[in-house]
């Protein structure tokens, strides 16, 4: 538990299984699946998540990747293990995707789903993110 003895991980917690697209494939079948936990997704067709491009809305964050091309990913609730951009994205701010699977901070106020950056811990490159 954080110091001062607040801790945001699991509250409200709901996932959902979605078919896994051809960034998040990429990336298993060049290291393994345990590489895409953690990682911020959109939505890119039908049943489909991905990484999404530089700007796009956050959904969720994937929980766990199948071997069967399928992952669980977390669209509603507290999640802290984001990875965020090489420029840490800013407390109280709306959170984006990069691309890559982390997060960054939004361009606009005037998002689909407004995930709010909660805290961010520079030293571990990690982020605690309230999506809804």
């Amino acid at each position: 538990m954080p110091r001062g003895g607040i801790s945001f991980e699991g509250i409200g917690y709901q996932g959902a299984t979605f078919k896994a697209g051809a960034g998040i494939k990429a990336l298993v079948s060049g290291a393994n699946r345990n590489a895409v936990v953690g990682l911020a997704v959109g939505i890119s067709t039908s049943q489909t998540v991905d990484l999404g491009t530089d700007g796009d809305t956050v959904f969720g964050f994937i929980d766990s990747y199948e071997t069967d091309g399928h992952c669980t990913v977390q669209f509603r609730g507290f999640r802290t293990d984001v990875p965020v951009n090489a420029t840490a994205p800013t407390v109280g701010k709306i959170a984006a995707l990069d691309g890559t699977g982390k997060i960054k901070d939004s361009a606009t106020t005037a998002k689909l789903r407004n995930p709010i950056v909660i805290d961010v811990d520079t030293t571990a490159g990690t982020a605690t993110v309230f999506l809804g």
